[in-house]
């Protein structure tokens, strides 16, 4: 293969690759806030983020110590939640975050909800996502979960749940099959397919 072909077919490999390379440095990305005074996650991210230092000790601490209502996550474990999108916004540097979101990542373990449907927004003291319109969210308080399925809110937990996490997905589960009766029984009226 002579050289000016391999040299384009290694430039063209370099300019596909770099908006990838640069999109996953912006997960998780780290800053130290003077209003914290210490060092805290912003922006888009993932668990991840919170599994490691200095943020892994509170996680695994929290995480660790929860106990999971073992007869509810059973239940919830048959249930259809893959439609569901889950969007966790938190401060790494908020006590009510450092407590609940571990537990809530613990029972989406528990209940085998894919790290794919689950979408991660840390924010700084004021709320706010470096380039990222943070009002379209609404968010008061954090820790938020915002609940949506066919890309439409359902639920919302704002900084803790009423009773338990279980509770609350046992709750969405209800809501959720409302919804797909519904889209169902909407499809037949008007002669569309029944998924």
């Amino acid at each position: 293969m002579n050289r000016s072909l391999l040299f384009s077919i290694l430039a063209g490999i370099t300019l596909f690759l770099i908006p990838y390379s640069s999109a996953a440095q912006d997960l998780n990305k780290r800053i130290f806030s003077s209003e914290a005074e210490q060092e805290i996650l912003v922006g888009p991210g993932n668990r991840a983020g919170m599994e490691k230092e200095p943020f892994k000790k509170w996680f695994d601490q929290e995480y660790g110590s929860y106990q999971l209502n073992d007869s509810l996550v059973h239940i919830l474990k048959g249930t259809h939640l893959s439609d569901m999108q889950v969007m966790v916004i938190l401060g790494t540097w908020c006590s009510d975050s450092r407590r609940e979101v571990p537990r809530f990542f613990k029972v989406a373990d528990g209940i085998k909800i894919p790290d794919d449907q689950i979408k991660v927004i840390y924010v700084d003291r004021d709320k706010k996502v470096p380039a990222e319109d943070s009002l379209k969210y609404s968010v008061t308080r954090v820790p938020t979960f915002i609940f949506s399925i066919y890309g439409k809110e359902i639920n919302r937990i704002v900084e803790t749940p009423e009773d338990s996490f279980e509770k609350e997905f046992k709750k969405l589960c209800g809501i959720i099959h409302t919804k797909k009766f519904y889209k169902n029984q909407r499809a037949k009226w008007e002669g569309g397919n029944v998924y």
